[in-house]
């Protein structure tokens, strides 16, 4: 499983952390399962935890799933204009803190990613993370047994 730095705004870090979203929609993405390192951004600044993401759903198949459904239908025409894909977000963990300064410190030519980076093609940086973004507290599973209709592109207010 590759590893990625993955960006993510306050408001919908905390909303993966609390455990209200279990998928992350993203207009890109690679077709795999994918372990990140949460970035979250401005005023954060900072890594703070880590995502295990599952392989991404084309959101287009929930239209057909849904399609006696228009309040759902809907939903998923909204986030069509602004998402292709859909991941589950199968686990969570919160980690020990990496400031933007001390990541500049490390690497002067540090860059925060826009969306994602693969820390794999970073080696000294994904070691230094690794070893620097340790895990803190217990590890959060999500279960997808039984995910109502009201889970698909639901709005996060």
């Amino acid at each position: 499983m590759r590893t990625m730095l993955l960006s993510f705004k306050p408001e919908w870090y905390n909303k993966i952390m609390d455990g209200s979203k279990l998928f992350e929609y993203r207009r890109t993405f690679p077709n795999e399962e994918i372990m990140a390192y949460m970035y979250v951004s401005s005023p954060v600044k900072m890594i703070v935890g880590r995502i295990h993401l599952g392989k991404r759903i084309d959101i287009n198949t929930w239209k057909e799933q849904y399609k006696a459904d228009k309040e759902v239908c809907e939903r998923i025409d909204d986030f069509l204009t602004r998402h292709t894909y859909a991941m589950p977000v199968l686990s969570f963990q919160m980690t020990k803190e990496i400031e933007l300064e001390i990541l500049r410190k490390f690497n002067p030519n540090f860059v925060c990613p826009q969306m994602y980076y693969y820390l794999d093609n970073y080696p000294e940086l994904f070691d230094f993370v690794r070893k620097n973004a340790t895990d803190i507290g217990e590890l959060h599973i999500n279960s997808f047994v039984n995910i109502e209709k009201d889970e698909i592109c639901r709005k996060q207010y």
